[in-house]
């Protein structure tokens, strides 16, 4: 089965938002960073990928091309060889639910150069939080990129700092950027994603100008995933594992950034100061690009509060087999809840480690049968 081929060019698709919801977006994403009990319903704008589908970019302004952004050769079926790790995996999440350890468990496995994958519980929906932090920086990036103005980041913007430092994702006291001090906005985007440093995620959202907006919008236009700014005010989970999964996989293959800013994307990501979740359950000597996000969904007439957290990103698994993994989760124990990630990624790595040297034990053999 041959892989598929994504163009690598730059997206261009421009939205037609008004500037006066410049401030109403900025405390949109400002609200889900730190959890407030706000929710949008799905986006139901262009349609859904599907299993075996290619996600296109949304109004191109092209004639004779239509640029491929991602896509999937295949269902989750198709590829058997990953049937015992998805096996292990749901038998994981099983016994975590019927530990209450978790409530909603969702993961998204996806080797990157072979393009086998599976999702586990993909119907589940939850509240992105700090994930969004991720689509700001895009927002940015992509200005700078399609304007072909690197400027952008170097210019100056006063930083707005809280009253409260102390209440930084995930509970954690971080290095902070002084307050009225001006920084050029690249190192309020490395303050944001390296730290997840919400009072950096106001400051950048603050400073939307109508362009930076219009590429906000755009990215989550084109990714099809559902977008904070245009959803209701019914229900604070409409992510699903594979939305944001696409948005790791797209700047791996830099098929929507360039391939500068993919890879300084990435190379942000790998900086991430939270080392619990994904990277926990891997060997420290692997670089792993990722993005977490924690909240608290607050209770409604039906629900009781609840947390949730999620972790997302590229384990490099000795440069070769770089695989993706996704883990959103929500239960009423943010310790438990980070275990489980912990755990589903330590029993992905050990599974993949193994196959993967299986595939470089059958390759040497090859050689050596051709050699003889």
């Amino acid at each position: 089965m041959l892989p598929c081929i994504a163009n690598s060019g730059k997206g261009v698709y421009t939205s037609n938002m008004q500037s006066t919801y410049i401030r109403a977006a900025a405390l949109v994403v400002a609200s889900l960073a730190v959890g407030a009990a706000i929710g949008w319903e799905l986006h139901q704008g262009s349609p859904a990928l599907y299993k075996g589908g290619v996600l296109y970019q949304s109004n191109a302004p092209y004639k004779y091309v239509d640029p491929l952004l991602a896509c999937d050769i295949g269902s989750e079926e198709a590829f058997p060889e990953f049937s015992p790790l998805e096996a292990q995996l749901q038998t994981l999440v099983n016994k975590k639910i019927a530990a209450g350890d978790a409530q909603k468990v969702s993961i998204y496995v996806r080797s990157l150069r072979s393009a086998r994958w599976f999702d586990i519980n993909p119907d589940n929906t939850y509240a992105p939080a700090s994930l969004l932090k991720v689509f700001v920086m895009m927002a940015y990036y992509k200005e700078a990129d399609d304007f072909d103005n690197p400027a952008l980041l170097q210019k100056q913007i006063a930083f707005e700092a809280s009253k409260d430092q102390t209440n930084d994702d995930p509970g954690e006291i971080i290095p902070h950027l002084a307050a009225g001090q001006r920084y050029t906005t690249e190192q309020v985007i490395d303050q944001m994603i390296i730290y997840s440093d919400n009072d950096a995620l106001y400051t950048l959202v603050d400073n939307f100008d109508q362009q930076t907006l219009n590429d906000f919008q755009a990215v989550f236009a084109d990714l099809n995933i559902p977008s904070p700014v245009t959803q209701s005010e019914d229900s604070l989970n409409f992510m699903t594992v594979d939305n944001y999964a696409m948005v790791f996989r797209v700047l791996f293959g830099s098929t929507y950034l360039s391939d500068r800013y993919s890879e300084q994307a990435l190379g942000l990501l790998a900086k991430a100061h939270y080392k619990g979740g994904i990277v926990a359950g891997v060997p420290g000597n692997l670089a792993v690009a990722h993005k977490f996000g924690v909240t608290t969904v607050q209770a409604s007439a039906t629900t009781t509060p609840a947390n949730e957290l999620h972790d997302c990103g590229i384990v490099y698994y000795q440069n070769n087999h770089p695989y993706l993994l996704c883990v959103m989760t929500e239960g009423q124990n943010f310790a438990q809840l980070q275990q489980t990630i912990k755990d589903v990624s330590t029993s992905a790595y050990s599974w993949l480690s193994n196959y993967y040297d299986h595939l470089a034990s059958n390759a040497a053999t090859s050689t050596q049968n051709v050699a003889r």
